[in-house]
């Protein structure tokens, strides 16, 4: 075993630390095509024995890269298990991935009825863990062609939580299985790395949430459009066996209630598109199990924008009979009436809402109950209707306290509205006519009442009061306006002086009838005199004197 460079033993020091393959594959080397296994083994052993480790391993990777893929496998019985395994791996990594196939697959029936096959586990994970994701796609189809097993292991390796892959590793093996035409394995590697982002873990929820953030982001980047997470769940729960659409269910909640707060394309094409029963089912999950309700409320909003009006009706029965849902049935009934429907974001019209009445009927079968709520909801919605619609909404209503509430409701949040920023005092002005000809009162003087004293959440605003008070007075309700000016003008609690000269000016310029017995009546009363003294100097130095007057005139 001495001798030159060229020999087994001898010592070439410039390559003992610099792996090269190719001077592997030279004539230094051409020995170990000429020994049998239990020579080379001999051979190894005594390199090792001298101290010359590290030209035994290269004596094992020129074996490995130079040696025919039969005689690899022939020979590994003529080794120690552990340089069997180290010949085999690098074979499988180092050579072509198709030799590499071919090796695994001999490897495979050389060691049929071994328990574990400890070879060819040790190949499959060497090429699932190390070789590039679309050699492991190459390897899987080669194999899968004669076994299947091999192939199903090879993604379960890759997919592992041990492999060392990163999800864009695991996207890029997903695409490249495609291209490979293997499509079963594709599916399987996908639904194995779902549930792996999806299973608690030490990270905590939080970290499982950017874990599966982190892999919706490598599919969109690889593939913008081709919806793989979105086209996967669709597939899954259209499945004919009903304990795999169970399992979908419970994987697919557990993905979106980890997705992490803001836009959920899954939960968004989930509830576009899958049917009735299965969104009820995920929400529950969401609800019951995952303790989501933020999500199940996403998943609710998107699935609110069918449509489709059975299936609308289908939903809403569905969901009320839901144990773990009916208490949130007015919310999915709000959101199905407030969803903007089309490209116009127009509210559902007043015939798509009869018409899921009558669906809800023959779902209740004669329990009218989501039916009534419905119409309830629909009424006191007052964005984007106009006053005769608010007004037949309300009509539909059957129970007289029912529809009372409703347009107490309606008024206030008639007002509501017109107090934004942007609010349209003529459509505030125009519903309110159609309500009181309609003798919706109850609508009007919620409206008034609102919009003179407002909740605490809302602002008060006196030149809003004062023109709204003088549109009232040109359509006809000059009693409301009226009402209005005075139940503001009486909250001495919240209307300042300059509130008041805001009004005075509003109803002089209508101008009001009996201004001087508005002002008289309500300032004039206010308890707090500074208040009141404030007021009356706030008008004169206006040059407002003789509504000033009027107020002075009250105190005599």
């Amino acid at each position: 075993m001495s001798g030159g460079d060229g020999a087994p033993g001898g010592r070439r020091t410039h390559l003992l630390f610099q792996p090269d393959v190719a001077k592997l594959l030279t004539d230094d080397y051409a020995w170990v095509t000429q020994v049998d296994g239990p020579q080379f083994a001999r051979i190894l052993d005594q390199m090792r024995s001298t101290r010359s480790e590290a030209m035994a391993m290269r004596a094992l990777h020129a074996f490995a890269l130079r040696r025919s893929v039969d005689e690899l496998v022939d020979l590994s019985d003529g080794f120690d298990a552990r340089d069997a395994v180290m010949i085999m791996a690098t074979a499988a990594l180092s050579r072509p991935v198709s030799e590499a196939a071919e090796l695994a697959m001999l490897q495979q029936v050389r060691e049929t009825g071994r328990p574990n096959a400890p070879i060819t586990a040790s190949l499959v994970h060497d090429v699932a863990c190390q070789r590039t994701a679309f050699d492991v796609a190459v390897f899987v189809r080669v194999v899968y062609e004669q076994y299947s097993e091999l192939a199903d292991r090879t993604v379960a390796v890759f997919a592992g939580p041990g492999s060392g892959r990163t999800n864009l590793d695991k996207v890029l093996l997903h695409t490249a299985l495609l291209d490979e035409k293997c499509p079963r394995q594709a599916d399987r590697l996908l639904e194995l790395t779902l549930r792996a982002v999806a299973t608690d873990g030490p990270g905590g929820t939080e970290e499982q949430g950017e874990e599966i953030a982190d892999l919706a982001g490598a599919f969109l980047h690889l593939s913008p459009h081709g919806q793989i997470l979105e086209t996967w769940a669709q597939t899954q729960l259209s499945a004919p066996d009903a304990r795999q659409v169970d399992h979908a269910r419970q994987l697919i909640a557990r993905l979106i209630a980890r997705r992490g707060s803001g836009h959920d394309a899954l939960a968004a094409h989930i509830g576009r598109t899958a049917q009735p029963r299965d969104v009820v089912k995920l929400c529950a999950l969401l609800t019951r199990e995952e303790d989501s309700p933020a999500k199940c409320a996403l998943l609710r909003h998107h699935a609110a924008g069918h449509t489709d009006v059975q299936g609308l009706a289908k939903l809403i029965s569905l969901w009320h009979r839901d144990p773990v849902l009916t208490t949130t049935t007015r919310d999915l009934l709000t959101d199905i009436v407030t969803v903007p429907v089309g490209a116009d974001g127009a509210p559902r019209s007043l015939d798509v809402l009869a018409q899921l009445c009558d669906w809800l009927n023959e779902e209740e079968s004669g329990d009218d109950t989501c039916a009534a709520l419905l119409c309830h909801i629909a009424a006191v919605q007052v964005r984007g209707r106009s006053g005769s619609e608010l007004a037949e909404l309300l009509n539909r209503i059957k129970r007289s306290r029912e529809r009372t509430r409703a347009a107490h409701e309606v008024g206030r949040q008639l007002a509501v509205t017109v107090m934004n920023p942007f609010g349209d005092q003529q459509w505030f002005v125009d519903c309110l006519r159609v309500l009181r000809q309609s003798r919706h009162v109850e609508s009007v003087d919620a409206a008034c009442r609102e919009l003179s004293d407002p909740s605490p959440e809302l602002t008060v605003d006196a030149v809003l009061v004062a023109d709204v008070a003088g549109q009232l007075h040109m359509v006809g309700l000059e009693k409301e306006a009226w009402t209005l000016l005075e139940r503001f003008l009486e909250n001495e609690q919240l209307v300042q002086p300059r509130d008041v000269l805001v009004v005075v000016n509003g109803i002089l310029a209508i101008p009001l009838p009996d201004a001087e017995l508005l002002l008289r009546a309500t300032v004039g009363r206010w308890s707090d005199v500074r208040h009141r003294d404030e007021a009356v100097d706030a008008l004169r130095s206006a040059d407002r004197r003789e509504a000033a007057d009027w107020i002075v005139k009250s105190l005599r």
